[in-house]
């Protein structure tokens, strides 16, 4: 199953974004459920269902925690009956990143590192994931992000033998559809995904975009003018085809994705 583990909705400061034209637009782009995770958060729960029951697609419930070292989705097996996140976590706020991490777990909770190497958020967590204890996953693709955030949280990942999610960091409806992690077993419920992130068996999937490496720009305009080398003749010709097996397998490999074990994630 695809799901998007990180969606916004009208109850995150700043997003205008209705739960039933996110979840509309997640059918759309052919996803199999969205889960909604606010800023500090789960007072969308009755919407985010109602919008899942009217469009006919699993809608789920997280919160995305700002701590005093980065922002954290966290998931529970029965959010309905959660205290605010002020009560569980205290009225002072940044949250203690540790405290959250131990209140998560201990109601049974999953937290997952979201965009930790993101400079533009106050307070990123970046290295500080590798002290943490609790964390069932790093997101390591969210399409939000640019330049090498996401590749960082990947290598963060492998280092920690944690999977990786994906998901859209919408705040707008063209966000979605762009990522989404693949859940190995059915998700019918927030208690199905808990259970998932534990156990390890998500992988992030980049939709409808080839992850490509470094310098793949310069590769192609490079192969393009072997091309026409080729067609000039056979001493230029011989020469392309040497070039061209010198960059062949990088040609094949896509950029990287997937779950800190070693597993790979995709496109679809």
């Amino acid at each position: 199953m695809l799901i998007d583990l990180h969606v916004h909705s009208h109850h995150t400061r700043g997003c205008t974004l209705a739960p039933r034209d996110a979840v509309r637009r997640a059918r759309e782009a052919g996803l199999d459920g969205v889960a909604f995770t606010d800023w500090n958060t789960l007072e969308g729960l009755a919407e985010v269902r109602e919008a899942g029951r009217a469009e006919g697609l699993l809608a789920l419930v997280g919160v995305e925690v700002v701590t005093d070292k980065g922002h954290y989705l966290c998931f529970f097996p029965e959010p309905e009956k959660m205290p605010p996140p002020a009560q569980l976590f205290g009225s002072a706020t940044p949250w203690p990143v540790r405290d959250v991490l131990a209140k998560v777990r201990a109601m049974g909770g999953a937290a997952v590192a979201a965009h930790p190497y993101d400079k533009t958020v106050e307070r990123p967590g970046g290295d500080v994931i590798f002290t943490l204890d609790g964390l069932s996953a790093i997101e390591g693709l969210n399409a939000r992000r640019k330049g090498p955030a996401n590749d960082l949280a990947v290598e963060a990942a492998d280092h920690m033998s944690l999977p990786c999610t994906g998901g859209s960091g919408a705040h707008a409806l063209e966000d979605i559809g762009q990522a989404a992690t693949l859940f190995r077993d059915p998700v019918a419920s927030e208690s199905d995904l808990v259970a998932q992130l534990k156990a390890g068996t998500v992988f992030c999937v980049a939709i409808g975009v080839t992850p490509q490496p470094p310098g793949r720009d310069r590769d192609d305009h490079r192969r393009g003018s072997e091309r026409d080398d080729h067609r000039r003749g056979d001493e230029r010709r011989d020469r392309g085809r040497g070039d061209r097996e010198r960059g062949g397998h990088r040609d094949r490999d896509g950029g990287r994705g997937g779950r800190g074990r070693g597993g790979r994630g995709g496109r679809f």
